[in-house]
């Protein structure tokens, strides 16, 4: 039996950026658990040596399945594969690219629903602080991005690739 089941946790990476990553985790079992994250997306880029400012906003939403590989016998700790989905909706505002010398407004958005894997550690103080560490890949089966203004940029293009990457620094604590 499980003695702390339930997890609340930070994505550190996220907060550098000025977005918010916020993860709630369920622990199913001694090796296995659920995990729900929710991520803003609340990035800019200023005009200092280009003619604009733009921002980017959206949300992420993923849900994710995780199985520990522990020998240690410590709960739901230690080294673990994790599968999971991904819901993302994000837009720009204000973006513009040259073109022969011209800026031109690029404005996009996207609308993401993939699929994918990751590998992590996890790890658990006696005092319930907690730290996860993963990275991993997916495939969005559905990426749908929408020219805005109607000029396909360079940033519209690499967000339109269907692999995508999914890492995290996350600081909790277990209830």
């Amino acid at each position: 039996m499980v003695a702390q089941s339930y997890e609340a946790s930070l994505g550190l990476g996220a907060l550098s950026s000025g977005s918010l990553k916020l993860e709630g985790m369920y622990h199913i079992d001694n090796n296995h658990s659920f995990n729900l994250e929710l991520r803003t997306i609340n990035s800019s880029i200023e005009g200092d040596s280009i003619a604009f400012d733009a921002s980017f906003g959206g949300i992420v939403l993923s849900p994710e399945y995780i199985t520990y590989f522990n020998s240690s016998g410590d709960d739901n700790e230690g080294v673990y594969v994790g599968t999971y989905l991904r819901f993302k909706s994000m837009a720009s505002n204000g973006y513009q690219e040259t073109d022969g010398g011209v800026l031109v407004d690029a404005d996009f958005s996207q609308l993401a629903l993939g699929i994918g894997g990751n590998v992590g550690y996890h790890g658990a103080f006696d005092n319930g602080i907690t730290l996860r560490v993963y990275a991993g890949l997916g495939y969005n089966f559905l990426n749908n991005i929408s020219q805005t203004d109607g000029y396909t940029s360079i940033l519209s293009v690499i967000y339109d690739s269907p692999i995508h990457v999914r890492s995290g620094i996350n600081l909790g604590y277990r209830f």
